[in-house]
């Protein structure tokens, strides 16, 4: 019986790193877009702003079906529900490869969305069901640097890729068998270890009762409006205003979440360890916009720009494992309403409201005011964006505050 007990309670890993591996590949193939901007302009003969709505629009689709995502779960189970998202993802990257129009973009990426919607509100819920309550900030850094990982090779990888076309095909297939992976290694829970039977639409009542579920839902929401704004929009700033090559810039974009790995998986450990995980919260986005502005303003540098863009990532990255740890500790605040079976409730609803925040802060809010006024104040925005997170952050109520 103890052999059996150490195999599943190790199996937990096996269950994180294909969880991991699905964000990965998936955000990977994604983000390739960012440093071939000017390419895709003429490949697809649209202007910047249909270019950043198709670079964002699975943030907006992902959005509108996570909590269709949490009820298929509910119904099939969360590894089908997750390797069905891998599928459609999958087919969308291939299909992104037809060029040519406005919808020959983006309707493919909308099939990513609808891929996304499938996973992300799962990836939590199964956290909560293969880890203990000490280890969920852990699990939740770590399967978070999947998609900040993902993020940032694509940007790296998109000028070494044979061509546009193979390229969706070949990151497509990867995503694909990505999915078949999961379909046949991960298990929805431990043997013997069941949640409670609930829908995540039950789960979803309980969590709009829950001030903390808002707040972390509406911080999560202003941050990736605002870290997507830098994503999508540095590479070409970085090339109008400095001069800088687009795959240099894409480069230099990635330290954002490259660093931001290395954040999430160090800032919430101090975090935790010295019990200051709301302190840590309010600092870290405020830090990351007022570093990542002022890099931009005196870039004068590409070293500086170098150093100042991997600083701001590194505290970039320990903000987002701290919110997305909120589903996982709310059942251990007893005047919470949230129990351990509303975890899935509560996590469609903040990647609900995450993915739109990633959709709405470059398409219509940073987007516009870089056409309009330049990237000066664009970034500021997103600066803004970003760092608002703090506000809505600081009234959480963590269990060690």
């Amino acid at each position: 019986m103890e052999n059996h007990n150490r195999k599943v309670y190790s199996f937990r890993w096996v269950v994180l790193a294909m969880a991991w591996f699905s964000f990965f590949v998936i955000a990977m193939a994604w983000y390739i877009m960012p440093t071939l901007e000017h390419e895709l302009l003429d490949l697809y003969n649209i202007s910047s702003s249909q270019y950043s709505t198709a670079l964002t629009i699975p943030f907006l689709v992902g959005g509108l079906l996570s909590l269709l995502g949490g009820m298929l779960a509910d119904n099939i189970g969360i590894k089908k529900t997750a390797s069905l998202g891998s599928l459609i993802a999958g087919i969308g990257i291939i299909l992104r490869a037809g060029t040519g129009s406005f919808l020959s973009l983006l309707l493919p990426m909308m099939l990513v969305g609808v891929g996304i919607g499938l996973i992300m509100p799962n990836l939590p819920k199964i956290v909560s069901v293969w880890f203990p309550p000490e280890e969920t900030g852990l699990a939740t850094g770590i399967y978070n640097t999947g998609l900040m990982g993902g993020l940032s090779t694509g940007l790296v990888i998109a000028p070494f890729l044979p061509s546009w076309q193979l390229g969706n095909y070949i990151l497509g297939s990867i995503v694909i068998i990505s999915g078949i992976l999961f379909f046949l290694i991960v298990k929805n829970s431990p043997p013997g270890k069941k949640l409670p039977p609930i829908t995540i639409l039950e789960g979803l009542q309980t969590a709009v009762k829950s001030k903390s579920a808002w707040l972390a839902s509406l911080a999560v929401m202003t941050a990736l409006a605002g870290m997507v704004s830098f994503q999508g929009a540095l590479p070409g700033g970085l090339n109008k205003a400095y001069g800088i090559p687009m795959s240099k810039g894409g480069q230099i974009t990635s330290l954002i979440t490259y660093l931001g790995i290395l954040g999430s998986l160090t800032l919430p450990y101090f975090a935790n360890k010295l019990k200051r995980r709301k302190l840590f919260i309010i600092i870290l986005p405020i830090s990351f916009s007022l570093i990542m502005y002022l890099t931009w303003i005196f870039g004068y540098s590409t070293l500086a720009i170098w150093i100042g863009t991997g600083l701001a990532g590194y505290l970039a990255g320990g903000a987002l494992p701290l919110l997305m740890e909120v589903p996982t500790f709310l059942p251990r605040n007893e005047e919470d309403p949230v129990q351990e079976q509303h975890v899935g409730g509560v996590s469609g609803m903040l990647t609900s409201l995450m993915n739109i925040g990633g959709f709405v802060g470059l398409s219509f809010i940073v987007m516009p005011v870089i056409i309009n006024f330049g990237y000066n104040w664009g970034f500021l925005v997103a600066a803004l964006l970003f760092a608002l997170q703090s506000v809505f952050a600081a009234g959480i109520a963590y269990p060690d505050n």
